[in-house]
């Protein structure tokens, strides 16, 4: 039986790094942005810039990769994460709002080049393989769910400095940690794994046959619309938890959903081995259609906290799956699809960042939960009549 490659968990490493400063840019942004802000409606701005910057540079990325190689863009975004821990320490000490959108800006593009890491760890690999490499890499998530709470309540206020300002250094902290880490990756990887080299193109593009276009759209859907969903009734939830119950009470229910989002990880290679990528994906829908179903039949908040968890394993799902179907393409146009995998995964994020406060005050608590099942259910059926329409074009080709 095959292992990975010990230059995995690098990556894996890497991928906790890059969610620990997105919890950390979660827990301090809007509460630093409401503080510096010339108008209290100005304070999601910095956050906002930093989806922004994600959302724009990701195809930017992709093509620097495909030119100049991984390690070259990775490295690149470990400057821009440490560039943004100092701008923001600046911020603060120094009162800018305007170096805070610029913190959060860089952070975005930080975090638009290690999106790519679970995509690096498929390089070169056997088929075989690709699971159970995607699905480490974002197992890191689990050490940004227990490391980062412990960092911002140790970090929130150190001497005489004003509160939160050492949060942003510690970004600036752990990309020198990342350098070292992906250099580690970079050194380890070069002599196993397939190169990612224009001076080198590989001869074999993508055939676009029916069988790839179904692979790649129900990949894309997996990733962007599963972190829409699950970004959107996440934040959703929390904003009812903190209305009907205390902060603390509220924190602790996110938290057991964070977890819930990373722990399958280590089970969904052997599930997709079992029974493949696109029912994991399908799977994972029906579990955030029950995540949304338990709060319209139960009003307990007990049953929240159990909708969170379950929400977190069906994004696990979707994404995992989603993840290692594109990460299974393996041609020179590979990175190119990545990129637009990842665009979509930072635009429909995005919206399930910004839309939540306005759904829920327009539909009500309960509503939100039906329209997020009812899209749930609806993804599941389109995925199903793309299998349908991609393998009758199949057999109409042969």
């Amino acid at each position: 039986m095959r292992t990975l490659p010990n230059y995995i968990y690098f990556l894996l490493i890497g991928q906790g790094i890059n969610l620990i400063t997105a919890v950390l840019s979660v827990t301090v942004a809007a509460i630093v942005g409401l503080s510096l802000a010339p108008e209290s409606s100005y304070a999601t701005i910095p956050y906002g810039l930093q989806f922004f910057a994600i959302l724009i540079s990701t195809i930017i990325f992709s093509n620097l990769m495909k030119k100049f190689g991984r390690y070259f863009v990775f490295i690149i975004g470990i400057f821009f994460l440490f560039a943004s821990g100092i701008s923001g320490f600046l911020a603060i000490t120094q009162s800018q709002f305007v170096l805070l959108c610029l913190s959060h800006f860089l952070l975005g593009l930080f975090i638009s080049t290690a999106n790519f890491y679970r995509f690096a760890a498929t390089d070169g690999l056997a088929s075989e393989l690709i699971p159970k490499a995607t699905s480490m890499v974002i197992s890191g998530g689990v050490i940004a769910a227990i490391i980062a709470p412990l960092l911002a309540i140790k970090f929130e206020k150190i001497g005489q400095y004003p509160h939160y300002s050492f949060i942003y250094l510690i970004l600036s902290a752990l990309s020198i940690i990342l350098f070292f880490v992906i250099y580690l990756w970079h050194k380890s990887s070069s002599q196993n794994r397939l190169q990612v080299d224009t001076e080198k193109p590989k001869s074999v593009s993508i055939s676009y046959t029916p069988e790839t276009r179904k692979i790649i759209l129900i990949g894309i859907i997996g990733g962007a619309l599963g972190y829409y969903l699950m970004n959107l009734m996440m934040i959703v939830s929390s904003l009812h938890l903190k209305v009907n119950h205390s902060f603390h009470y509220a924190s602790f229910a996110i938290q057991l959903h964070v977890l819930a989002m990373f722990l399958p990880s280590f089970i969904v290679p052997k599930l997709i081995k079992h029974i493949g990528s696109v029912r994991i994906i399908t799977l994972g829908f029906l579990l955030i259609s029950l995540s949304s179903l338990l709060p319209i039949i139960f009003d307990r908040s007990v049953f929240i906290n159990i909708s969170l968890i379950i929400l977190g394993i069906g994004w696990n799902f979707a994404y995992s799956g989603g993840s290692t179907l594109i990460g299974s393409l393996q041609s020179e146009d590979r990175i190119k699809i990545q990129g637009l995998s990842e665009t979509a995964v930072a635009f429909f994020a995005t919206l399930g960042a910004f839309l939540p406060a306005p759904i829920l005050n327009h539909f009500g608590w309960i509503n939100t939960n039906l329209i997020s099942m009812i899209m749930s259910l609806s993804i599941v059926i389109i995925i199903f009549l793309l299998i349908y329409y991609y393998e009758r074009r199949n057999h109409e080709i042969h």
